[in-house]
C-alpha cells in the first residue's frame, strides 16, 4: 500500500543473471549467539527495542536488502521514501511491489520530501552512475520486467500520513538508511515517542575513527537536511551510528571474503524460495536491462560494480548492517563514535541470511510495553 503526501562510497550493486540455487546456509555460518565475540560491551546492553518502527529509505540496492529483515523482526508501522539514489514516487512504486505478499498485512508506503537536485548537479558531484541506477531500482532491480510509473501523490502532507501510521505505537524505533530530507519534518511531530533512531554511517564530526570530509552518501546528498538533524533533533534522543568495519582489500575484495563486509552470492542464494524472502532472491538474481552496465566478475561470488558502470566502488553492507543492529543489537560493538559487526563476515552474511528469512511472516502486531 503507498500512502503519498506532500555512504561512505556509493552502495550500489551489479548483479548479473545466475543460476539459482537451492537454499544452501550451513549452520556453522549462523552465529548462535552474536554478541559472543570478544569486543567492547555489545550494542544490546544499550539499545531497547521499541513498540513499532518507522524505515526511511532511498531505496537503493542495500536498502533493498535490509528493509525485508526488519519486516521479519519488528512491526513496521511505515516505510517513508525520501530523495536519494532514487525518487520518493518512483522508489515508492517498486518497493510497494516488492514488499506486497499475498496473506501478509499491508505495510504503508509513505511518499517523503524531495530535495530536488537537477540531474546536472547529480552529474557533476556524483557521476551519471546515479541516474543510471535509478532506472534499474524503478524496476526493483531485476524483480520487474519494465518500470513502474511513480506513484500518485496525495494531497495530505506526509508528517500527518507518518504520524496516522504510528498513531496506536506507544514507542517508536526510526531506522535511517536514506537522507534525512524527511526525517527533519516528521521527527519532530513524534518526538516525544521516538526510543532509538539508527542510522547507517557515522557522526558528522566527534568520531575520531571518522576522516574529515569523508561523510557518507546519505549526508552529502543533502547535507543541510543532515546537519539539521545532527545538530538539532539527534541531541537529546537515544541514537546509534552503523557502519561496517573497512579492510585494506575494500577496493579489491574478490578473494578476500573473509575479511571484506560486502556481499556474496551465497548469502542470497541462502534466501528461501517462498514469500518476501523469494522475492528479494528474483530481484537481486534475474536480469538486469542493458544501459552503462557491463559484464560483471566472472568466477567470483563477491558482487562488485566498479566493473559495471562507469563510475563507481565497490559495494559493502551498509543498510544491511544498519537493518541488523537494530533486530540483533548484540552482533555489534562500539567502535569510536558509531557500532561495528563484532562478529565475522561470514557470521555476519548468514546472519543476514537468517533474518531475512525470518520475513517469509510479517510481524503483526506492535510489541507489548
Amino acid at each position: 500500500m503507498i500512502r503519498s503526501v506532500g555512504r561512505t562510497v556509493p552502495a550500489l550493486l551489479m548483479l548479473a543473471a545466475v543460476t539459482i540455487a537451492p537454499p544452501q546456509v550451513r549452520g556453522a555460518d549462523i552465529p548462535s549467539e552474536p554478541g559472543s565475540a570478544a569486543a567492547s560491551p555489545a550494542a544490546a546492553s544499550a539499545l531497547k527495542p521499541a513498540a513499532c518502527t518507522l524505515i526511511d529509505t532511498d531505496f537503493d540496492i542495500d536498502d533493498m536488502m535490509a528493509i525485508p529483515l526488519v519486516i521479519g523482526s519488528s512491526y513496521v508501522a511505515a516505510i517513508i521514501t525520501s530523495e536519494g539514489y532514487t525518487l520518493p514516487a518512483d522508489g515508492a512504486g517498486a518497493l510497494a511491489r516488492l514488499i506486497a505478499e499475498p496473506g501478509q498485512r499491508q505495510i504503508p508506503v509513505i511518499i517523503g520530501a524531495s530535495s530536488h537536485l537537477p540531474d546536472s548537479t547529480i552529474r557533476a558531484d556524483w557521476g551519471q552512475f546515479v541516474l543510471d541506477y535509478r532506472d534499474m531500482m524503478g524496476n526493483a532491480f531485476a524483480l520487474l520486467s519494465a518500470d513502474l510509473p511513480p506513484a500518485a501523490q496525495s494531497a495530505t502532507d506526509y508528517v500527518i500520513e507518518v504520524a496516522q501510521a504510528v498513531a496506536e505505537c506507544d514507542s517508536i524505533d526510526i531506522l535511517v538508511i536514506g537522507t534525512f530530507t524527511s526525517f527533519i519534518h516528521y521527527s519532530p511531530a513524534i518526538r516525544p515517542r521516538i526510543k532509538n533512531v539508527v542510522i547507517m554511517g557515522m557522526p558528522l564530526r566527534g568520531d575520531p575513527t571518522q576522516r574529515p570530509g569523508n561523510f557518507s552518501f546519505n549526508c552529502e546528498y543533502d547535507m543541510t537536511a543532515c546537519e539539521t538533524a545532527f545538530d538539532r533533533q539527534l541531541p537529546g534522543l537515544s541514537h546509534f551510528f552503523v557502519d561496517p568495519p573497512r579492510s585494506s582489500f575494500d577496493t579489491d575484495p574478490v578473494g578476500h571474503q573473509d575479511t571484506v563486509y560486502g556481499p556474496t552470492l551465497a548469502m542470497v542464494q541462502g534466501l528461501a524460495p517462498q514469500g518476501l524472502p523469494n522475492a528479494l532472491r528474483q530481484a537481486l538474481t534475474g536480469t538486469v536491462r542493458d544501459g552503462s552496465l557491463g559484464p560483471a566478475v566472472k568466477g567470483a561470488d563477491y558482487w562488485a560494480i566498479d566493473c559495471c558502470f562507469r563510475a563507481g566502488g565497490k559495494s559493502l553492507l551498509w543498510d544491511q548492517s544498519a537493518a541488523l543492529f537494530l533486530a540483533h543489537p548484540d552482533a555489534f560493538h562500539r567502535v569510536g563514535g558509531h557500532y561495528e559487526p563484532n562478529v565475522t563476515a561470514e557470521a555476519l552474511r548468514a546472519l543476514w541470511t537468517r533474518a531475512t528469512n525470518a520475513s517469509v511472516n510479517y510481524v503483526e502486531e506492535p510489541r507489548s510495553p
